[in-house]
């Protein structure tokens, strides 16, 4: 039977607004000791999968460092600590695409990678938005975004122009629950 680590000792190596990085020494099952890294994070991610009347879903795209590519992503962001998760999708999705959410429905949470991280991000469902709010960009935030026909989406999936973690997530949890098939 798998069992959990004991952590013996921690420190922090690295922190930010976004992020913190702990060095950890954990006893692991066999007694012996090992130094663990993880990023922390202390805020929640949040997306929202929104489809027009026409059932075309809503992708960005946005530049992202680490991978020195521009990707597809849904709308979403980072939840302040104890803000309702629903209302900080409807204030991300109104910065990002000037588009104003009204019925959304939780469809699921996972976590973004357990091996190196504790985040988590939380997905809902939108099929009802109206153009009307104003956009508001953060700093380094340089967003476009269109609607897409889901075969195309799933297209892009399986042919690897997609891989970013929460729109596939997105589209599993569609799935599962007999949004799409």
């Amino acid at each position: 039977m798998v069992q959990p680590w004991q952590i013996v000792a921690s420190r922090e190596a690295f922190h930010n607004r976004w992020l913190h990085v702990t060095l950890d020494t954990v006893r692991l099952p066999d007694g012996q000791l090992y130094e663990y890294t993880t990023i922390r994070r202390d805020k929640v991610g949040v997306a929202a999968v929104v489809f027009n009347p026409q059932g075309q879903m809503l992708l960005e795209q946005e530049y992202r460092l680490p991978v020195g590519e521009v990707i597809y992503q849904l709308p979403g962001g980072l939840a302040d600590p104890g803000e309702d998760y629903a209302q900080c999708i409807r204030r991300e999705l109104q910065e990002e695409t000037g588009l104003v959410a009204g019925e959304m429905r939780y469809l699921g949470s996972f976590w973004n990678n357990p091996a190196s991280s504790n985040s988590t991000s939380v997905v809902y469902l939108c099929r009802d938005v109206q153009p009307g709010g104003s956009t508001n960009h953060d700093t380094a935030e340089f967003v476009t975004w269109d609607w897409y026909d889901l075969e195309w989406v799933k297209a892009r999936v399986l042919d690897g122009t997609i891989r970013e973690r929460v729109v596939i997530c997105a589209l599993a949890y569609l799935w599962l629950s007999g949004e799409i098939v």
